[in-house]
């Protein structure tokens, strides 16, 4: 871009908001993280980058994605195809693109990849779905893996649903008091 002088003068365009005071840019088809006063965190070297979570991102130079901190240290060893930014402590993560599971903060596999889809619910709770003879059902798991809910739903199950169907199921306290 030329300006009055016919000086030839490089901007960056500014991209979406990242976090309170810094914002992705483009420079040359790059992508990078720099403040609201134009201050570069991260060059702008990558393909494409995501949000994660506060002083995280998520970036991709090929395919393949990982999470990186303000520093620009790569968290995760293993590559993902698709990624979400984190809900809360959990982000949904896939290698294959068809198979999901969840990954915690650190970079961690705390979910498998066996799910055709899912989303964290709190209080370590996960709707996740599976392929049933009936078509896609949702059930919901624990950190642990347990079923918490049974694959039976049709449509992915609020956390508060989940609270009040665990709540029920729970004996009353006087059976408790009595043993």
């Amino acid at each position: 871009m030329l300006n009055s002088n016919n000086e030839t003068i490089f901007y960056r365009e500014l991209g979406k908001s990242l976090y309170d005071n810094l914002f992705i840019y483009n420079e040359k088809r790059k992508f990078g993280i720099q403040t609201y006063d134009f201050e570069v965190i991260i060059p702008a070297i990558y393909k494409e980058i995501k949000p994660a979570f506060k002083n995280h991102f998520w970036a991709r130079n090929s395919h393949k994605w990982f999470l990186y901190n303000f520093s620009n240290q790569r968290i995760t060893d293993q590559p993902f195809t698709i990624v979400n930014s984190f809900n809360m402590k959990f982000a949904r993560v896939s290698t294959d693109g068809e198979n999901f599971g969840f990954i915690n903060r650190n970079g961690d596999v705390v979910i498998s990849e066996k799910y055709l889809g899912g989303m964290f619910l709190g209080l370590d709770y996960f709707a996740v779905s599976i392929l049933k003879q009936n078509g896609i059902r949702f059930g919901v798991i624990d950190l642990a893996g347990k079923i918490i809910h049974p694959f039976t739903l049709k449509t992915t199950p609020t956390f508060s649903e989940i609270v009040l169907y665990v709540l029920k199921r729970r004996k009353p306290l006087r059976e408790w008091l009595r043993l």
